[in-house]
């Protein structure tokens, strides 16, 4: 009897296969593709192909070509052209053409990308409407924003058709091709951060800093420059006789140091970047990177605290001559030059031998101990070479004068001033040794004496300065007896420091005449309060009401008689800024002893009280610092600046304390996140710097240090700056930020240094944590 078969399947037996009871035909897998195929569109299912050794009109190659056309059919297609879509015909997606369109002889148009359905593609076109119309806006604020020159060639790019996109990358990186090398942005200004604007109260008053250009190109736009030659020609009279023609140099393209910051300048200088340190130190021979140091010390510290003239240590480091250059001296200015120079780690690290600036401080301290040993040749007129001899021992006293003051300077910065201390006494007594503060010598050339007063005014200054700030008299109590020349008659005697910006091929002095005279006549005047006030023994002395009203005529006419490149209204390089700082720092000091004494008589010629004065000096100290901010940023090592911000927002905790409920409060404690992170940026350099910044921080209040974790965004690595156990003990006698000169003085008599509040901090927090371990459960 007949077996019933359900519909659809196939007999048991075939053809190919007469006996029914013999073994089966192994089974072959279905062909997935065409069943899914078969499946979606309803129609027929395709007759599974016969193997090869059954079909043999077929061969392997037909087979495999059938196949592979099934699948290509079988294959699910992202998105149709728009003719298959119209007849709504199964379109297979080929591109460019489809096969139904090929064989039909039709436009085939796909509206969408490769592997794109129909709802990217309306995504896509819908992002670049969003992007196209931003790049419009972009386009109409360059036209609204650029100067007028740069906002006219847009212009005409937009008549001669030139699309949005086109414009946007000529503006943004249309220079690059010229540049051939990344530069930093031209026109790069920092931003406060808390508040971004100027605190009011720094606007109460009639403040001529926010008067000045800096503050003009700084925070309120970039102004154009005056093209009135008569201005440039009026600029010129301060320097008539600058060497190798530069100076018609001199004032031209000015605007680059009030539009970019002054760490992206270069120093220019014929010899830099030929001489070669390794034939002056044993410490490295790395010419490359000793010329990048040399080249940061000349940029961030040489203008400021200078003790010798550069050219005459350059032209002999270059020809190998000893007569302005030694072994010692190029260790010392190398030494100087790690804490300037950003690319060395760990510049604060001044214990671990590792650290190159290490290395270069004992070298130097070691050819020290040699040169300040050697001997004064015997003086025998028999001799013939006695006398070339004794200038020659004479020259290497000068060199070593200098590098001991640049020793003094490497010390502080390592907190151990009390050691540094030591090697300035030494200059002096070596000073004294080949009369360099006295008159004139007959027996030197010109350039011998310009390196000796040079020398004795460098020494001069560094005393006066330390004396000042460290409240104790000073060494030296007159000024060298050979006055400075001219910086206006006679440039070339000073050695101007060139700088150039980047994209900008003109040099811009520094100034560095100027300055340096100004310097002189004004710490000539710290000088005379130090010896004073300051005294060895005995109770802190006064300032007599009538010496101190004396002094601040001497001040006021000395700021007065500044230069026109050093006033208020053009002040802009970092060096003339703390220049400015430190007369109002000054100010404070000399007027807080008589702000609650009545001067009768004595005030009675002044046209402000004592308080007015001493208001308007704080303000004028906070509106520099923060110009200081706005255009150079406090990223760069800079040594005397420490001073500025530390000071500055010892007074800021003292006024927040005060100013609770007060409308000021919160511009006050955004003048404390400001000091608090140029401190930081300069415990990156030296190590006294995280010494100041963790005492500071332990004497805020506990939502200002919050305040600052949160906005400065200080990491994690760095928190031990903030609120973590210095890695080294201070060897310091700088006394505690305090207010007024007599208040510094008394500080300093009772011990209250640096060095002795931060072990006080440390055995209170270790007494603190020894309780918080006994009441903690076992």
């Amino acid at each position: 009897m007949a077996a019933v078969m359900p519909s659809g399947s196939r007999p048991a037996s075939s053809p190919d296969r007469p006996h029914t009871n013999g073994p089966l035909r192994r089974l072959l897998p279905a062909n997935g593709a065409a069943a899914v195929e078969a499946d979606a569109s309803h129609e027929t299912p395709i007759p599974r192909p016969l193997p090869p050794s059954t079909s043999p009109s077929s061969s392997p190659g037909a087979t495999a070509s059938v196949l592979t056309a099934r699948r290509k059919r079988g294959q699910a297609t992202t998105a149709a052209c728009g003719a298959c879509r119209k007849r709504k015909s199964k379109c297979d997606g080929e591109r460019p053409v489809c096969s139904i369109c090929r064989d039909r002889n039709t436009a085939c148009e796909f509206d969408t990308n490769k592997a794109e359905t129909h709802t990217q593609a309306l995504k896509r076109k819908f992002n670049e409407l969003q992007s196209q119309k931003s790049a419009f806006e972009q386009v109409y604020e360059l036209l609204q924003t650029r100067p007028d020159k740069e906002a006219d060639e847009l212009f005409r790019r937009i008549r001669r058709g030139a699309d949005a996109g086109a414009i946007l990358r000529h503006v943004n990186y249309g220079d690059m091709l010229v540049q051939l090398a990344l530069v930093p942005e031209a026109r790069y200004r920092y931003e406060f951060p808390y508040l971004p604007d100027m605190p009011p109260f720094l606007r109460q008053f009639d403040n001529p800093y926010l008067d000045s250009e800096v503050y003009e190109c700084a925070l309120r736009g970039s102004p154009e420059p005056p093209s009135q030659p008569r201005q440039q020609q009026t600029h010129q009279q301060f320097l008539p006789g600058t060497r190798n023609g530069a100076d018609s140099a001199y004032f031209a393209g000015q605007r680059d140091s009030y539009l970019k910051p002054y760490l992206s300048a270069t120093v220019v200088h014929p010899l830099l970047d030929s001489v070669k340190p390794s034939k002056w130190t044993a410490v490295s021979n790395d010419d490359y990177l000793m010329r990048k140091l040399l080249h940061d010390y000349f940029l961030f510290d040489y203008d400021f605290f200078t003790f010798f003239q550069k050219d005459h240590l350059l032209e002999d480091m270059a020809s190998e001559t000893h007569r302005f250059c030694s072994p010692l001296l190029v260790n010392a200015v190398l030494c100087i030059g790690c804490f300037c120079h950003r690319g060395l780690q760990g510049r604060a690290e001044y214990w671990n031998p590792g650290y190159l600036g290490y290395q270069f401080l004992a070298e130097t301290r070691r050819l020290f101990e040699i040169e300040s040993e050697r001997d004064r040749p015997f003086k025998n007129p028999a001799d013939p070479s006695w006398e070339r001899r004794d200038r020659e021992w004479e020259l290497s006293r000068l060199t070593t004068i200098q590098a001991a003051a640049l020793l003094t300077l490497a010390y502080n910065l390592n907190g151990s001033d009390k050691i540094g201390w030591r090697f300035t006494q030494t200059a002096i007594e070596m000073a004294d040794e080949i009369q360099l503060l006295g008159p004139l010598l007959e027996h030197h050339d010109g350039e011998v004496q310009c390196a000796r007063t040079y020398t004795a005014w460098g020494l001069f200054f560094w005393q006066s300065l330390s004396s000042y700030h460290y409240a104790k008299p000073p060494p030296l109590k007159t000024p060298p007896q050979v006055p400075l020349p001219d910086p206006l008659s006679e440039p070339q005697w000073y050695g101007e420091l060139w700088l150039k910006y980047p994209l900008s091929q003109t040099r811009l002095p520094t100034y560095h005449g100027l300055l340096f005279k100004a310097k002189a006549d004004f710490w000539t005047i710290l000088n005379e309060v130090s010896s004073l006030t300051f005294s060895h023994h005995g109770s802190p002395s006064t300032l007599p009401v009538n010496k101190t009203l004396l002094f601040y005529n001497k001040l006021t006419a000395w700021l007065h008689n500044l230069p026109e490149p050093l006033t208020p209204k053009k002040i802009v390089l970092p060096q003339h800024l703390k220049l400015h700082m430190h007369y109002h720092n000054v100010l404070i000091d000399i007027m807080t002893p008589i702000l609650d004494h009545s001067c009768g008589s004595a005030c009675a010629q002044l046209i402000q009280t004592p308080q007015d004065i001493y208001t308007e000096a704080v303000i004028h100290l906070e509106t520099i610092v923060r110009l200081y901010y706005l255009r150079h940023g406090f990223e760069a090592t800079d040594s005397f600046l420490l001073h500025f911000l530390a000071f500055l927002n010892h007074m800021t905790m003292n006024a927040i304390e005060t100013s609770t409920g007060s409308s000021y409060l919160e511009a006050r404690r955004s003048t404390l996140l400001l000091l608090t992170k140029g401190m930081h940026d300069q415990s990156r350099a030296c190590f006294v710097a995280r010494a100041i910044l963790r005492l500071q921080v332990s004497a805020m209040r506990p939502e200002d240090v919050g305040l600052v974790r949160r906005f400065l965004e200080i990491e994690e690595a760095d928190q031990v700056s903030l609120c973590g156990p210095l890695e080294q003990a201070m060897v310091t006698d700088w006394p505690v930020y305090e207010v007024g000169l007599e208040a510094r003085d008394e500080l300093r008599r009772r011990g209250r240094t640096l060095a002795s509040s931060l072990a006080s901090l440390s055995i209170l927090e270790s007494a603190s944590d020894s309780r918080a371990t006994t009441r903690s459960p076992s």
